[in-house]
């Protein structure tokens, strides 16, 4: 029998000073059976600095041709591909092609630089694709606001991230 994905609800007051976005967001994440934690909570950081109201996660890892992340026009057709990780050449070009615009989200460093090298040359020209490094949290702080139902504040501002709850307060970097 197959493992199931995890179920977890996330209630998160966004505050994007960047961009001016302010919204209360109501959301079902669904944590992947080969998927961590730590992976689950920065593709929730990837959704809440690209949040916009057509927004959506969706099967990801359930559906390899997929994005993590996707906003659709009103007509269904793919505006922003989000991806969480180190896709191949092969998915960037795919990404490019069906959307206007593409975000790479990573968030290991040694990982990052080893994968950015392979595909340097197909991303450093491409005006579509944008690459954001999560700064890592050593202390394991970002696992901590892990809970089946999450109430969580966000606060966006530069290249910062503030995610907190009741208890705890983590400041992720993006570079």
């Amino acid at each position: 029998m197959a493992l199931r994905s995890s179920i977890f609800k996330a209630s998160v007051s966004l505050s994007n000073l960047n961009i001016h976005y302010y919204d209360d967001l109501n959301f079902t994440i669904a944590l992947h059976p080969s998927e961590t934690e730590e992976r689950m909570m920065y593709r929730l950081l990837a959704f809440l600095y690209c949040a916009h109201e057509r927004l959506e996660f969706t099967e990801g890892l359930n559906n390899p041709d997929l994005p993590d992340i996707w906003q659709k026009d009103l007509t269904g057709q793919i505006e922003h591909w989000i991806d969480l990780g180190w896709p191949e050449e092969k998915r960037i070009k795919k990404a490019s092609g069906q959307s206007g615009k593409v975000s790479i989200f990573t968030y290991n460093e040694f990982k990052t630089k080893a994968w950015f090298e392979k595909v340097k040359s197909i991303v450093t020209n491409n005006k579509k694709v944008n690459i954001y490094n999560f700064k890592e949290v050593e202390d394991e702080s970002l696992i901590k606001l892990v809970q089946r139902s999450m109430i969580l504040n966000c606060v966006i501002e530069d290249q910062q991230i503030f995610l907190s709850d009741n208890d705890t307060r983590v400041q992720v970097d993006i570079i």
